[in-house]
């Protein structure tokens, strides 16, 4: 079986531009979180999608799949990790981390 661990967030629509190419908070998001993720054993696959909402703001889906649970773990307490999501939840918004296990 394997797992997916997804940390979605709100980027503010006055925001917007700082999930754009460039910006720090684009590099973490798209190659920073999936670095950590290829460097952590039993990494399967992930990716990042982002959608506007209704009001502009911006909604961030962060999509990261492995082999077992215990390297889903690891992944998700290595300090770039847990650094990215602490400043996600003090700058933006808060984030919602869902762990689900992948049947078939």
């Amino acid at each position: 079986m394997a797992f997916v661990r997804m940390t979605t967030f709100i980027v503010p629509a006055a925001r917007s531009e700082e999930i754009q190419p460039g910006h720090n908070l684009y590099l973490a998001a798209t190659q920073g979180v999936k670095i950590v993720a290829q460097n952590t054993s039993g990494f399967h696959r992930g990716g990042v999608w982002a959608s506007q909402t209704e009001k502009g703001d911006i909604k961030v889906v962060i999509y990261m799949q492995f082999y077992d649970l215990p390297d889903l773990q690891n992944f998700a307490n290595a300090p770039m990790v847990r650094d990215f999501e602490a400043s996600v939840d003090e700058i933006l918004s808060p984030p919602l981390i869902e762990v689900f296990e992948v049947v078939s």
